[in-house]
């Protein structure tokens, strides 16, 4: 009787695990049908023809010959629009903010009292803009409806250019070379409030850190808060600074005593005079490359010792240190 109940409890276990499976096979089923049908209702829903916004950034060519636009009209406008469902979907979250350009090259300007001003009517903003959006269906508005602009005469001003670069060396290296750019001045073209405030102009902050090599690269101008008013012949300079790897060398010079006149001894008669050298100049420096002087001068006669200056080195040779700085001297009477 044990053995029969036992094989009766199992049959009912496996009926009721057949049973679960069953229904957890129902549920997956169900659920694969309703995404479906959902996707399916979405994509029929997204076929049909809305009305919707959507913003625009708008920049602006062409502008007026000799003129400077000094407010943007609108930097941004709302187009309203009927289009499938897909297409307003993708311009509204697609790659962020759009930009719509619009051409002044047609635009009548009149002069006022305090400049020129000229408008856009909503007619030939929607005719240039639908070229650009490129949806199968057509723009009903814009806001605002009308592009106001107002412009002023243009002044320029040649100024020179600043290098607002900074930078570290690497162990061992050294600039063989003065720091250029060019072009060194640019014309700047604004109105004339700001043309008057303009002395310089700068290049964008550019910070290296041990520097093991020489530079050659353009950089970008800096036009700050009035970028949109400003414009430059040129928007970049060029910059080169020449960087190798340098060693360190002392060079045994005679001294020359520059005395107008009078019989100075001088002790010692020679210096070192230490220098960082390029590592491919090195070898081709000598001590006759360098000339070193003190200067006697019956005014400082009561000065025990006579100041070491270096008169003339080699141009990629960067003196450090001069031993000694002074000399000694006496005077011998005639």
């Amino acid at each position: 009787m044990a053995v029969e109940s036992q094989i009766e409890s199992n049959s009912k276990q496996a009926l009721t695990g057949r049973k679960k499976h069953r229904s957890h096979s129902r549920l997956i089923v169900f659920l694969v049908c309703l995404v479906i049908s959902m996707l399916m209702w979405i994509f029929i829903e997204l076929m049909k023809d809305y009305s919707d916004e959507i913003r625009y950034s708008v920049s602006f060519k062409n502008l007026p010959k000799d003129l400077i636009l000094t407010n943007s009209g609108d930097s941004l406008i709302t187009v309203g629009m009927n289009a499938q469902g897909f297409e307003l979907l993708t311009a509204k979250y697609a790659g962020g903010m759009r930009s719509l350009t619009i051409d002044l090259a047609t635009l009548k300007v009149r002069p006022t009292a305090d400049g020129y001003i000229a408008y856009m009517s909503s007619s030939k903003i929607i005719e240039q803009l639908g070229t650009q959006i490129r949806f199968q269906k057509e723009i009903s508005y814009i806001k605002p409806d009308t592009l106001y602009f107002r412009f002023s005469s243009v002044y320029r001003k040649q100024v020179p250019v600043v290098a607002d670069i900074d930078f570290s060396l690497g162990r061992q290296y050294d600039i063989t070379d003065s720091l250029k750019f060019r072009p060194g001045f640019v014309t700047v073209s604004s109105i004339q409030s700001i043309i008057d405030t303009i002395t310089s102009v700068r290049t964008q902050k550019i910070r290296f850190n041990d520097l093991d090599s020489s530079l050659d690269m353009k950089v970008a101008l800096y036009k700050g808060r009035n970028s949109s008013l400003l414009k430059y012949s040129a928007d970049s300079v060029t910059v080169k600074v020449k960087i190798e790897k340098v060693t360190e060398a002392g060079f045994v010079v005679p001294l020359s005593v520059i005395s107008n006149g009078a019989d100075v001894k001088i002790f010692p008669d020679k210096v070192e005079i230490v220098c960082r050298v390029p590592l491919s100049l090195y070898p081709h420096i000598n001590s006759s490359d360098f000339s070193a002087q003190v200067v006697f001068d019956p005014a400082i006669a009561k000065e025990k010792k006579l100041q070491v200056s270096v008169v003339e080195a080699p141009r990629n040779a960067r003196v450090i240190k001069i031993v000694p700085e002074e000399v000694e001297y006496i005077l011998i009477s005639k």
